[in-house]
């Protein structure tokens, strides 16, 4: 990312809503002292407290505002919010809190939904069901009495379904799957051997047994990142790598060297359920796992492991005879969420542009737009998209994204006491973003301001850690003009600027740039407290944030007064989903807010892989190469197993029909 040094033009500062050259300064300190001496009133400590108050007024002026965000970031990162995490009520208090602030600015609150608040349902954390409607049992060859072997688990004890799965009945054939390993780089495969030539794999519509981690684990020489943890030890890589395979369910079983060798998971160790797969996962015991192992195969589980440490060797076969068959009930609890939305409206279209009575969006007409945004959720105790795995404990997200609130709020009430302007401006505080950017999919899909009359989105994401004066900036590149207002705003206000001409990314803009319309998203960069629960208010720096809330002030204001509304320019951006990393290049752009069976995406980047294959908005990809589809996680473990270069069929489904196009895979970015 190019750095690069901007200075203060004409030696002028913005303070409030002035600017005062040097010489105008001078002046009026020179008057006053001229006064007080005529008026005999010129002692010493007057003098000097006058002047220290005409000098410090800057100072003064920030002070309150610093205050106002120590408070607000406090108040949102405090334990009493429970991490702002969906179903929580520290989340809805958040919510509350947010639109108070909002109201009693002055801006106007019903602009869709009810009140101040666009709610829309996400899903929340699964649960297991009633305990009788999950149950499990092993059915085998009929034995001397001819009939079948039955051998019944008990829940809890004997096995326990998981999160990451889905419900329903089940009555499948068991094959064993190794490790559930797909590695074309390791030249390993542990499916290979479930495939005869010409013949679907075995693996399709049976239960897969596999072991957890992966071969040669304490061998410092293996392949798979010597004895550290590669990517194909994680659970929710095999279930994905599963799914693409077509299996009918998962079944874990734990290594024998393993110090957890009898324990069965945790509900959610392999994922919390939000990519709501169909099929079953499930943990069996080892010790329930192994004798019919060893009945089938000749050799019990720890000879198989042994040998495919030995040679790499997968030892994956067909459990010719058995079966597992039973219920798994899992209950995805799901919870109103709820955007926060006040609007500044603006004069209107018109030449002549006086303040009206009446907004003249009320007044029937068309109204340009400029939306300022931050989300205000966070991960409450922690959960899969922690970066402190397994650690049951508040995060409190000052920076991500109370920082961004609490600007949002400040930035509001800065233009709310300056305004109207020309254009309206729509204040969002949005929910769901850390889910997968739910709550500005679904204002994008359910705008309440129509989206072909907004020219603009400001993002606010993680504002609360300026250091060094960086101020980095994504999406200079998508409107017209952005890129040299960006670069004299932020000269202005004495910030080293570092510009992304992109409007992909992880964060709420995101949402806007996929619909075609300008973004810009401001950030002070990332730190080893992101998505932890060390990310707290004292690490704040609260100047900073006084210094940012005027540059994005200037940079709304500007917006909501140029002449012209930006043009959208589409950027061939860094890639987002689908790629990055050791992956290669796809381009696609996801779409969170349209769950379902199968990868739906909003378009993709300009010029990128997906875009010259032909995919559109709208397509849903269920299968990328031999890989079946059914979630973003799936196509993000297909997509490994390619390289860059590669000609790679897609299906897509497209207006209820599937096509097929050929996307040339792309070089990691």
């Amino acid at each position: 990312m190019k750095r690069q040094r901007f200075m203060c033009q004409g030696g002028v500062e913005r303070v409030g809503s002035r600017r005062w050259s040097k010489k105008v300064w001078f002046v009026r300190v020179g008057l006053a002292v001229l006064l007080l001496l005529a008026m005999g009133l010129a002692s010493e400590k007057m003098l000097f407290s006058w002047a220290a108050e005409v000098d410090s007024e800057k100072t003064a002026t920030q002070a309150p505002l610093e205050e106002r965000f120590q408070q607000a970031v406090t108040w949102l990162a405090s334990p009493q919010r429970q991490g702002r995490g969906p179903g929580t009520q520290g989340i809805d208090e958040a919510a509350e809190w947010v639109a108070a602030q909002l109201t009693g600015i002055g801006l106007q609150t019903s602009v869709g939904g009810v009140g101040p608040f666009q709610p829309f349902t996400m899903t929340l954390d699964a649960k297991l069901g009633p305990l009788a409607d999950n149950r499990a049992e092993l059915v085998g060859p009929a034995g001397d009495d001819g009939l079948p072997q039955i051998i019944p688990l008990e829940l809890g004890k004997d096995f326990t379904p998981l999160a990451a799965g889905g419900s329903g009945a089940f009555d499948l054939p068991l094959v064993f799957a190794g490790y559930g390993i797909t590695a074309p780089a390791e030249h390993y495969d542990d499916y290979a051997p479930l495939t005869k030539a010409g013949a679907a794999s075995m693996a399709k519509s049976s239960a897969a047994i596999m072991l957890r981690q992966e071969p040669q684990k304490d061998d410092p020489h293996s392949v798979f990142d010597g004895n550290q943890a590669s990517q194909h030890a994680a659970l929710s890589r095999k279930v994905a790598n599963a799914s693409e395979h077509e299996a009918g369910a998962v079944i874990f079983c734990n290594l024998s060297s393993s110090d957890e060798a009898e324990a069965l998971m945790a509900f959610t160790r392999a994922g919390d359920g939000s990519e709501q797969r169909t099929m079953p996962v499930l943990q069996i015991q080892r010790a329930i796992i192994d004798p019919l192992i060893a009945k089938v195969m000749g050799r019990d589980l720890t000879t198989i492991e042994k040998s495919i440490d030995d040679s790499l060797t997968p030892q994956s076969a067909a459990l010719t005879g058995w079966s597992i068959r039973g219920r798994v009930a899992i209950e995805r609890t799901e919870s109103e969420a709820k955007n926060v939305l006040a609007i500044l409206p603006g004069l209107g279209k018109a030449k002549d542009r006086q303040p009206v009575s009446e907004p003249a969006a009320t007044a029937g007409e068309s109204l340009e737009t400029v939306i300022l945004g931050a989300h205000y959720d966070h991960l409450g105790f922690g959960g899969v998209h922690s970066a402190a795995p397994g650690e049951h404990a508040i995060h409190h997200g000052a920076d991500d994204n109370a920082s961004g609130t609490a600007m949002l709020v400040e930035v509001a009430r800065l233009l709310k006491e300056e305004g109207p302007f020309p254009r309206t401006i729509l204040f969002i505080a949005f929910s769901g973003e850390e889910r997968g950017l739910l709550g500005s999919a679904f204002y994008t899909a359910n705008a309440a301001i129509p989206l072909a009359e907004t020219v603009a989105m400001v993002n606010l994401d993680m504002v609360g850690r300026l250091d060094a004066d960086k101020m980095i900036v994504h999406g200079t590149g998508t409107g017209s003009g952005f890129d040299a207002m960006i670069d004299r705003l932020v000269g202005v206000h004495h910030f080293e600027g570092a510009k992304e001409p992109g409007g992909f990314g992880p964060s709420d803009h995101s949402s806007f740039y996929a619909k075609k319309i300008p973004v810009l998203h401001l950030f002070t960069g990332s730190h080893s407290d992101y998505h932890r629960p060390t990310d707290t208010a004292d690490k704040i720096n609260y100047d900073g944030m006084v210094r940012i809330t005027r540059l994005v002030a200037d940079i709304v204001r500007e917006l909501a007064t140029a002449p012209d509304r930006p043009e959208y320019i589409e950027v061939a951006s860094k890639q987002f989903a689908g790629g990055g990393g050791d992956r290669p290049y796809f381009g696609s752009i996801p779409d969170f807010g349209k769950p379902g069976k199968g990868y739906a995406i909003t378009g993709a980047t300009k010029d990128s892989p997906a875009a010259l294959g032909g995919l559109k908005g709208g397509d849903v990809i269920v299968r990328l190469g031999a890989s079946a589809i059914a979630g973003l996680e799936d196509f993000d473990s297909a997509l490994r197993k390619h390289k860059a270069g590669e000609a790679v069929p897609v299906i897509v489904l497209r207006d209820g029909a599937e096509v097929t196009v050929e996307v040339i895979l792309g070089s990691p970015r």
